[in-house]
């Protein structure tokens, strides 16, 4: 549980202060914020944990989307009556909880594809999942991880975009953590499936670079180059985008002949 227990430190030497600068907004403005996105590899194999399964891949992906929103609906386990809606006195291992039991347990991946395990299955999932059947096509005897993330760790616990400006400045100025996430799982490629979001990656990474793919335009698929990190890295649409599936796939196919 080495990188596990890593993330639970990098989240917890900032978790306090963001926090108590989070509740000050939410009682100033009476915003909603989610609860932040906080990763982990803690996934139940028999009776004991273990980070084997992502520890233990022959590649890993690390896919981003754009921002965290309600993802968990309203029937997150934090207090009565539960609510997503960010409480400071919700500790930081229940939101890392709620990553565990909502993507490790409910979205089982075998076979190069993601098993529907009872819950929503939303857009940005069926989204994943057209691009891991492509590259486990290409790669059919790796096996494959995949962890999800978010450039935008901190979105509306109702509804969609962001949080309000004053919400994503805390955010970049006490939580800028991304980078470090990235550092610590050392993903073999980094997906962002985050459309438009150019800017939010560059305030995560210190600046980035987008050079189009061949036969496509930068803003369709494009290579991201990141300062100081040696991963191969590709932007596209985010799922919800309103193209064709087929056209989706076309950029999803050209970014897997990339890796």
């Amino acid at each position: 549980m080495e990188v596990h227990n890593q993330l639970t430190e990098l989240y917890a030497s900032k978790w306090e202060g963001f926090g108590k600068a989070l509740q000050e907004v939410v009682e100033e403005e009476g915003v909603k914020p989610a609860y932040p996105f906080l990763l982990s590899l803690a996934k139940w194999e028999g009776d004991k944990v273990s980070e084997d399964w992502y520890s233990g891949a022959d590649l890993k992906v690390m896919v981003f989307g754009q921002e965290t929103n309600s993802w968990c609906g309203k029937v997150d386990d934090f207090g009565t009556p539960p609510s997503p809606v960010f409480d400071r006195e919700v500790s930081m291992g229940a939101v890392m909880g709620i990553y565990e039991e909502f993507y490790a347990s409910h979205y089982e991946y075998e076979g190069g594809r993601f098993k529907y395990n009872g819950r929503r299955y939303g857009t940005f999932h069926h989204g994943v999942n057209g691009f891991a059947q492509l590259l486990q096509a290409r790669y059919p005897g790796k096996n494959i991880a995949y962890v999800w993330n978010n450039v935008v760790k901190v979105g509306k616990a109702e509804g969609r975009g962001f949080c309000g400006e004053r919400i994503r400045a805390v955010e970049r100025e006490l939580f800028p953590v991304v980078r470090e996430e990235v550092e610590l799982l050392h993903p073999d490629v980094l997906l962002f499936l985050t459309g438009s979001y150019d800017e939010r990656i560059r305030e995560n990474f210190g600046g980035a670079e987008f050079t189009p793919l061949a036969g496509f335009e930068v803003q369709e698929v494009a290579r991201v180059a990141l300062p100081g990190i040696a991963v191969p890295a590709f932007r596209t649409c985010h799922p919800s985008a309103r193209i064709g599936k087929e056209v989706k796939e076309r950029y999803y196919q050209a970014i897997v002949e990339g890796i």
